[in-house]
C-alpha cells in the first residue's frame, strides 16, 4: 500500500542511521540493485517516480527518497542493510497499522480521496464490516476500503463516486 509505504520512508528518512548524499551517478534507475553499507545486496529498484524510488527487497517494498541513494562500487546505496531496512519497514507498517485502527472508531469523520467530508463511521464488526452514516444513509462499507491519509480516515473513493454509488443502490 502507498500509505504504508510513505510511513516507511518516513519513518528511515527520520532514522539515526547515517545514509549517503544523493549523487548523480549513483545509478538509480528501475531494475538496478541496490546495495547496503557492507556492500551486501539490499534489494531491487522498480521504479523510480519523481523524486521517490521503490525498494523491492524480495520480502518487502518501500518507497524511499531520492536522497538517500548514494554511488557505490557496486552500484546505488543506501544506508540500511537488508534486515535493517526490512525491520524499519515493518515497524513503520505496524505503527501505521495501529493508527488506522485508532482512527477506524465509532464516531470517527470519514472522507472521501478527494478530502470531502463523506459522514461519520457508525459501527465497526469483528469480520472488518464497517457502518457509515453519509447523507444517503448508512452504508456497509469494507475496512480495506479505507486508509489513513495524513490524520484523516479516508474511503478511498471520490465524494461524486461514493455519491453516484449510493444514488444508484438507493442508500
Amino acid at each position: 500500500m502507498k500509505l504504508l509505504d510513505l510511513a516507511a520512508a518516513t519513518a528511515l528518512a527520520l532514522s539515526t542511521l547515517a545514509v549517503p548524499a544523493l549523487a548523480q551517478s549513483a545509478g538509480v534507475a528501475a531494475g538496478a540493485k541496490v546495495y547496503g553499507p557492507d556492500g551486501g545486496e539490499v534489494g531491487a529498484i522498480e521504479k523510480v517516480d519523481g523524486d521517490n524510488v521503490v525498494v523491492n527487497t524480495g520480502n518487502l517494498t518501500a518507497t524511499l527518497p531520492a536522497s538517500v541513494f548514494g554511488a557505490g562500487e557496486k552500484g546505488p546505496t543506501i544506508g540500511w542493510n537488508k534486515a535493517d531496512l526490512e525491520a524499519a519497514i515493518t515497524a513503520a507498517n505496524e505503527e501505521a497499522k495501529a493508527a488506522f485502527e485508532a482512527a477506524l472508531v465509532e464516531g470517527s469523520d470519514l472522507y472521501s480521496s478527494d478530502g470531502v467530508l463523506l459522514g461519520k463511521i457508525k459501527s465497526v464488526a469483528e469480520d472488518g464490516s464497517v457502518v457509515a452514516e453519509l447523507e444517503a444513509g448508512p452504508v456497509t462499507l469494507k475496512k480495506e476500503q479505507m486508509a489513513l491519509s495524513g490524520d484523516k480516515l479516508t474511503f478511498l473513493a471520490t465524494a461524486a463516486d461514493v455519491r453516484a454509488a449510493t444514488a444508484q443502490s438507493g442508500g
